[in-house]
């Protein structure tokens, strides 16, 4: 699967390498840690060592997660959460501390697929999906900045191939993602020099209930989806390696470079699938990764 294939990779800050020999320092804040790439990331850095703090909004995947986690000799402390409230994220930091210590390894992977064309999304999703994909990223991310400076930790945020090239019913989770992209690119500017490093990730289409159901719905029952936990093993790896950048796949990275060269070619195309990228985020509103 192209997904899983090695890419290579050509350094664009060469400014940006930090030494990550603090990468089995931990522990590791993981939001969206129950489910998904999420739960893939907690039992790769579980296998290295790493102990995991895992915060999400639904106990019963958390504690499993803690669980399967903890089966290899970590501590693992499920926090159930909803970081897209802002009293909720500043208490945060204090409950992580008070587990497992400070913070040296903060990953960003909850997320909420708010789909859907915006004069049919209903109140409160754009609100939502805003919170969780960006302001919680970035204002967890600031209040952990103590943590990760003295610890010369590491960050790592999951954008999307929708920062790239936005797609039709996605105009919500499309600007989320080219924000976060945005804001990752500028913090490498301030986060490099405090010994801070940071990894943007653009993970494939990943196999969980939320994407089977948005492929079914879109008539593509049989669409290839990445395993979970072997995304997450990729990711893990990127961070032990020193990477600063895990790219898109080769199919996906295709589509930018056509984007970049003749939007108005790639748009025609999409626009000729509205209908089924309509289908595809309908039931997606409010869902996604961030449990």
């Amino acid at each position: 699967m192209d997904s899983l294939r090695p890419q290579k990779h050509t350094q664009p800050y060469s400014a940006f390498r930090i030494p990550h020999s603090a990468f089995r320092a931990g522990p590791a804040l993981i939001t969206g840690g129950g489910t998904g790439i999420g739960r893939g990331v907690a039992l790769a850095l579980a296998r290295r060592g790493v102990d995991v703090a895992l915060v999400g909004r639904r106990a019963g995947p958390l504690a499993a997660t803690a669980r399967a986690a903890a089966a290899y000799g970590v501590r693992a402390v499920a926090l159930p959460a909803d970081v897209a409230d802002p009293m909720v994220r500043a208490a945060l930091p204090d409950r992580v501390r008070a587990a497992l210590g400070p913070v040296r390894i903060l990953f960003h992977c909850a997320g909420v697929a708010a789909g859907g064309e915006l004069g049919d999304l209903a109140d409160g999703t754009l609100e939502q999906a805003i919170a969780v994909n960006l302001s919680a990223p970035l204002d967890l991310t600031r209040r952990l900045l103590p943590d990760l400076v003295a610890g010369r930790g590491m960050v790592v945020l999951l954008a999307s191939e929708t920062a790239l090239v936005p797609l039709p019913a996605a105009a919500v989770y499309s600007a989320g993602k080219a924000g976060l992209r945005a804001a990752a690119e500028s913090l490498r500017y301030e986060l490099a020099p405090q010994g801070v490093r940071l990894l943007v990730v653009y993970p494939p289409m990943t196999a969980t209930a939320m994407t089977r159901g948005m492929a079914a719905a879109a008539g593509l029952p049989r669409f290839p989806l990445a395993h979970p936990a072997a995304v997450g093993e990729r990711i893990v790896r990127a961070l032990e390696s020193g990477r600063t950048t895990l790219p898109p796949t080769p199919g996906d990275r295709l589509l930018a470079w056509a984007y970049t060269l003749a939007p108005w070619l790639v748009r025609a195309v999409l626009q000729s699938q509205r209908t089924r990228f309509r289908q595809m985020f309908a039931e997606n509103q409010v869902e996604g990764n961030g449990d």
